[in-house]
């Protein structure tokens, strides 16, 4: 294998960058940038070895997460060392993946370092995200009133130096954006796989002969689509980053392939391609979002080159832990399969080394709600591997539910379906969905909302965002607290049960339950 130089790229980003001359001491004495000055000093010797690139990355990783939000003193830094520290670190981003390509993963060792590679790439990212909600917390006046998708200029929009990127309208046929949803399920797309990132859906783009912009792209409420990119913008999603295949002709192929594909199948049979749950990339009768650009740029070199394309590099893979959980949602693992078991994660196209990145956007205003949101959806799959939590629907929700999908399917109103579900199921699910993965999704949101607000009564009492590391330990908490409540509610139930309720036992009174928040839908 090549020298991996991932270590030495690190170390010369940041001597660039000079953290030491660029800021006052009250900066330079923090503990944010001594762990800056410690990855400088740490990784200067480079290794060919991908044993020690996964030992000194975790390391690095580790030294980041462990730094709260007392400890950065966010509030030192001035409007114009926030935005050239983004910058800088996005930078770093780019050199990152470009030295990747030197990177085979051919045993578990070059894969652990994979792994630590995309751990330091989001630990990287959360801190541009820290600091550019924080910036925009304090200069809210001269900020946009409303942030459109790959619009605007400063703090919040990077691109490539090498690309000449400064809206949406410099999009070309066969880019792919990644992007993240706002939804509790964007939020355990991102974090399902093995390795956690913080994306959950892609979109491929196609320029037709009259330069005008299109997309084509599944979602989960209505399967597969086609649009014209105002239709992309008015998703209001919380982040995008665009990423362009290095030849021009198979991208646009690509592009223009699965446009037409997604079009003509509507066309023909008067439906959308159905959404993919299995998240099965290999066939094409459903299709989910990633797989928009697998089977686009599988079909484009097919008809350049004769050879089929594969898209990503590096495939998703699950843990055994999350089995019954992937099972809810459709995919069809088990035990035996289940370290076989490949798909396409939308975010392994951030590691495709024939995609550049080309610039990267986000919404300061929805930034705190996905880092939730990251933070809630990690504890969860934690939770279910550590401690065996499983979510679980409550008899009367189970039928609720059950009941508006059939009442759907017979052509109910939307108002009732809503009324009897509790939710909007004609914007939230596809008729191809069954009744378990609704109930899964409902019971994700209850849960998902019961751990939000303990977080934001937390945030609201600090005068900075809170760090990962701080709402982990929040979260772990608030599940201590309520899972006490839960075991309660069991004996006093149970003691009711015993008592009658008290209607032969009038010296023994029906004892008042107090539920717990959210262990009765999701625990052992």
């Amino acid at each position: 294998m090549k020298k991996l130089s991932i270590i030495v790229l690190l170390s010369s980003i940041y001597s660039c960058s000079s953290f030491n001359s660029r800021y006052p001491s009250s900066i330079r004495d923090s503990k944010f940038v001594k762990v800056f000055n410690d990855i400088e000093s740490s990784v200067k010797t480079g290794t060919d070895s991908p044993v020690e690139c996964h030992q000194k990355l975790d390391s690095l990783y580790l030294s980041l997460y462990d730094i709260d939000s007392k400890q950065l003193e966010i509030e030192n830094f001035s409007d114009a060392q926030f935005e050239s520290f983004v910058q800088s670190s996005f930078e770093l981003r780019l050199e990152i993946k470009e030295k990747m390509k030197a990177l085979k993963v051919v045993d578990e060792d070059s894969k652990k370092c994979l792994t630590s590679v995309k751990n330091i790439v989001r630990a990287l990212r959360y801190l541009e995200d820290y600091f550019i909600e924080y910036s925009y917390s304090r200069n809210k006046e001269s900020m946009p009133a409303e942030f459109v998708t790959l619009e605007g200029h400063g703090i919040y929009f990077q691109s490539n130096p090498e690309f000449n990127f400064n809206s949406h309208e410099d999009l070309k046929s066969g880019d792919v954006i990644l992007s993240r949803g706002n939804a509790y399920s964007s939020a355990a797309i991102a974090r399902i796989g093995d390795d956690d990132t913080q994306f959950s859906h892609l979109t491929l783009v196609y320029k037709d002969e009259k330069n005008k912009l299109h997309t084509s792209e599944a979602h989960i409420e209505i399967g597969n689509v086609v649009a014209p990119f105002d239709v992309h913008i008015d998703e209001r999603n919380a982040r995008s980053v665009v990423f362009r295949n290095v030849d021009e002709n198979l991208a646009h192929e690509a592009g223009k392939y699965m446009y037409h594909h997604v079009k003509d199948y509507k066309a023909k049979k008067n439906k959308n391609i159905p959404y993919d749950f299995s998240m099965n990339y290999k066939n094409d009768d459903e299709i989910f979002c990633s797989e928009v650009i697998y089977h686009g740029y599988l079909n484009a070199g097919r008809k350049l080159y004769g050879v089929d394309y594969d898209v990503p590099e590096h495939k998703t893979t699950f843990s055994p832990g999350l089995i019954d959980f992937l099972n809810g949602i459709g995919i069809d693992v088990n035990k035996k399969n289940i370290k076989s078991f490949k798909t396409f994660g939308p975010g392994e196209i951030q590691f495709d080394s024939r995609f550049d990145i080309i610039a990267e956007w986000r919404n300061p205003l929805k930034l705190k709600d996905t880092r939730f949101k990251d933070a809630i959806l990690t504890k969860i799959f934690e939770w279910m591997e550590r401690d065996q939590y499983k979510f679980k629907s409550s008899f009367v929700g189970s039928v609720g539910n059950s009941f508006a999908w059939l009442m759907r399917k017979t052509g109910w109103t939307r108002a009732v379906v809503k009324s009897l579900a509790g939710v909007d199921l004609e914007d939230k699910f596809p008729t191809n969905m069954g009744v378990k993965q609704m109930n899964l999704f409902v019971v994700l949101d209850k849960v998902g909302e019961s751990l939000y607000k303990k977080l934001e009564i937390a945030q609201q009492k600090s005068n900075r965002p809170l760090s990962f590391k701080e709402l982990f330990t929040l979260l772990e908490e608030y599940k201590a607290q309520d899972k006490k409540v839960y075991d309660q509610y069991k004996k006093d139930r149970r003691e009711n049960l015993r008592n009658g309720h008290g209607k032969n036992n009038r010296f023994k009174p029906r004892i008042k339950l107090v539920k717990p928040e959210f262990h009765l839908y999701f625990s052992k």
